[in-house]
């Protein structure tokens, strides 16, 4: 039986503006998803005799009963896109992102599987690409390396050429889990920026705490307020920037690398 390891990284939001929202409700949105490779999950896959069977062994911190197992429905989603059964597998996770942080970990998960899925299977990324689509909005990032605009629901990307090799990021996380369902449902017309990201971005650090947003801080911040005080706190420390990461609840900080 043959064994598969990955990395899972954790990702984190540079802007989210909103720029409307499709019949359907579906938000548009624009954001840049850049790679947090200093918080990690792991990840180990072995291959069993069989078929059409997933054994999860889930260690380190823990995953709330009430908190969709994003494995199981890429082992599901893989199985059904396929039309044919899948290999038995036997799959060890060892849990360090916070769950409902904001910092993509379940789909990070979802992604690292697929990417061994796509080894053993040996099957072509633009299919996994619609699996991971179907799985959630964040899931395609965690396909590639690097920096991704991400456009549309969030599963349109594009390489995005950024250097932040002169700033260190500061990532706090509370212990409040923010719903990404509720905060969207929460959100209003009134909170969009309805403009483009990249404009921004290009124009440096020094013009990001004006004019690149986190849409959904309006939300999460009334619902949190505690979110706020550390948002604050980290500009009081030194941060060039600092915003909510996706829905929440972490905020990270862009500091001068000393």
């Amino acid at each position: 039986m043959k064994t598969y390891y990955a990395t899972s990284i954790a990702k984190f939001n540079l802007g989210l503006h909103i720029l409307g929202r499709w019949p359907d409700g579906y938000h548009i949105l624009e954001t840049l998803l850049v790679p947090y490779p200093v918080l990690y999950d792991d990840l180990e896959v072995r291959v069993l005799s069989g078929r059409d069977r997933l054994e999860l062994n889930l260690t380190g911190m823990e995953i709330p009963d009430s908190e969709e197992n994003y494995l199981e429905t890429t082992y599901r989603t893989l199985r059904e896109k396929l039309g044919r059964p899948l290999p038995a597998m036997s799959v060890r996770l060892h849990k360090r992102i916070p769950v409902s942080g904001g910092l993509g970990g379940g789909s990070s998960n979802s992604g690292a599987f697929l990417r061994i899925m796509q080894e053993v299977l040996e099957l072509p990324l633009s299919f996994l690409h619609e699996v991971a689509s179907e799985v959630g909005s964040d899931v395609p990032f965690f396909l590639y390396e690097g920096p991704m605009l991400a456009t549309d629901t969030g599963t349109q990307l594009t390489p995005f050429s950024i250097d932040l090799s002169a700033y260190e990021i500061v990532m706090l996380t509370p212990p409040v889990p923010c719903s990404t369902k509720h905060v969207y449902r929460g959100l209003r017309s009134t909170h969009w920026s309805r403009t483009s990201i990249q404009p921004i971005i290009h124009r440096g650090i020094e013009v990001w705490p004006e004019q690149l947003h986190n849409d959904l801080e309006h939300v999460s911040f009334q619902i949190y307020p505690t979110l706020v005080s550390l948002k604050k706190a980290l500009y009081d420390a030194g941060a060039l920037y600092a915003s909510m990461n996706g829905s929440g609840s972490s905020i990270y900080g862009i500091f001068p690398r000393k």
